[in-house]
């Protein structure tokens, strides 16, 4: 049984794109309360990251357990392969708590937009959480939890960054939401809920241009209503972890506003 130390104790959770950035903060957070947690990145380059990444969970003494698999999410046939890893090694039935954190964006103009990249965009940010959740259903138990990472950029347009197919991949993200929650409820007993993440401190951030990156940080810190800062993935990790708790029951369909109040919804 869970302790209130431990609210995750017992659960197993898989996070996509889970070794850096904001999907490493959710999974650090998780397995902090107890969940064990597997971690889903797509660049067979970043092992040693992810191999860091599970010893720092082990290391932790929450007596959460880590595995990291290497899928490329744009391919069909990995979703059973993310699955079928997940239970063996955890040994477990059931997947409790799934996050769709992976995400692909390439910050170009519309005239500018290949179709490959188009492609890419809808692949990984919309096509992959729909059938990988279609594939994790029979797993997924009463009181599970589907969490989207979506973004301010599905309502708003930010201005110096051309990012109109990421943002309509978020747009669709939060359609998901919606949709998921109902036809999940009452039905299968899931609760499904997006995340409106904002400008958030991280390793894909620090590779904009240093005329960007400054400009940005000016505007958080003067529009952010929280703090006149940017986020950090430990802000959004703590508001992934609490709707993947029990206290969250009776929140579903909602696109909850993770931004600092930056795009209040």
């Amino acid at each position: 049984m869970a302790s209130f130390k431990l609210p995750l104790a017992g659960k197993t959770a898989l996070v996509t794109g889970g070794i850096r950035g904001i999907g490493r903060g959710i999974s650090l957070e998780l397995a902090r309360r107890g969940a064990n947690v597997a971690m889903v990145y797509a660049n067979p380059s970043r092992q040693d990251t992810a191999v860091e990444v599970v010893k720092e969970i082990q290391s932790l003494d929450s007596g959460a357990k880590a595995m990291s698999i290497q899928a490329d999410l744009k391919k069909f046939d990995n979703y059973q392969k993310i699955v079928d890893e997940t239970l063996q090694e955890f040994h477990v039935k059931n997947i409790d708590i799934v996050v769709h954190n992976a995400a692909f964006a390439s910050p170009v103009p519309t005239e500018d937009t290949t179709e490959q990249v188009f492609d890419d965009t809808m692949a990984t940010n919309v096509r992959a959480p729909f059938f990988l959740t279609q594939t994790l259903l029979p797993y997924i138990p009463q009181g599970g939890r589907v969490i989207l990472i979506s973004s301010i950029a599905a309502r708003r347009f930010s201005f110096g960054l051309h990012q109109t197919a990421y943002a309509i991949s978020k747009a669709a993200v939060e359609g998901l939401a919606r949709n998921w929650a109902v036809e999940f409820g009452q039905s299968r007993g899931i609760t499904v809920n997006a995340l409106s993440v904002g400008f958030v401190e991280t390793e894909l951030v620090q590779s904009l241009s240093p005329e960007h990156l400054e400009a940005y940080r000016k505007e958080n810190a003067r529009v952010t209503a929280a703090a006149p800062r940017s986020g950090t993935p430990d802000d959004i990790a703590q508001i992934a972890a609490f709707i993947a708790g029990e206290e969250s029951r009776w929140i579903t369909g909602s696109t909850i506003s993770a931004n600092g109040g930056k795009w209040p919804i």
